[in-house]
């Protein structure tokens, strides 16, 4: 059981570092979206557009990111301490891991001179290995039932750790967007 505990120590640690990180980041200066119309045609869900990338924007996000956190670490130092009840915490905290998918709490995508901001995780310009657009029609696996995104695009950028996916509603912001990732030379790799 006590490996189980180290586990999930482990597992905080490494969201805490994420959430942190892009908290340090939403304090750089922002390359995109600079304008009102680029926020409105970046999306995270095809039903409503990104927040903008400040701390009052995403603060409902942050608060909720930091208020989970705060409640698992409450719950491991109960785990901890609380021995009898042991493997009922432990299964109840098992039960929260699909809730520590973070990236959907923050409503936001932002590529600042550090690298890339999109929802709780961050890539810098180095852990930037590719980026596509793919099409997004009805046949789309995710997001083809929605008519508010269908013949529109979702960039993925592939990371050393995972994908960020946003859809792009505008063919300017696509170009505009293809143009910064494919100059990330300029910015730090």
């Amino acid at each position: 059981m006590n490996v189980m505990i180290w586990i999930f120590i482990a597992i905080l640690i490494y969201y805490v570092y994420r959430i942190t990180q892009v908290l340090i980041r939403l304090d750089q200066s922002v390359i995109l979206p600079a304008t009102v119309e680029e926020l409105e045609s970046i999306r995270k869900v095809p039903q409503k557009t990104v927040k903008p990338p400040t701390y009052s924007g995403q603060k409902t996000g942050i608060l909720f990111n930091i208020l989970l956190l705060l409640y698992i670490t409450g719950m491991l130092i109960l785990i901890w301490q609380v021995q009898f009840a042991d493997s009922f915490m432990l299964y109840f905290l098992i039960l929260l891991l699909p809730v520590l998918r973070l990236s959907d709490f923050l409503n936001l995508f932002a590529v600042t001179e550090a690298g890339v901001l999109c929802g709780a995780r961050f890539a810098s310009w180095k852990s930037i290995r590719s980026y596509t657009f793919v099409p997004i029609d009805i046949n789309h696996r995710y997001y083809g039932h929605s008519k508010e995104v269908n013949d529109k695009h979702e960039l993925r950028i592939k990371t050393r750790l995972g994908t960020l996916s946003c859809i792009i509603t505008n063919e300017e912001l696509k170009a505009k967007l293809e143009k910064l990732l494919n100059a990330k030379e300029e910015y730090g790799q």
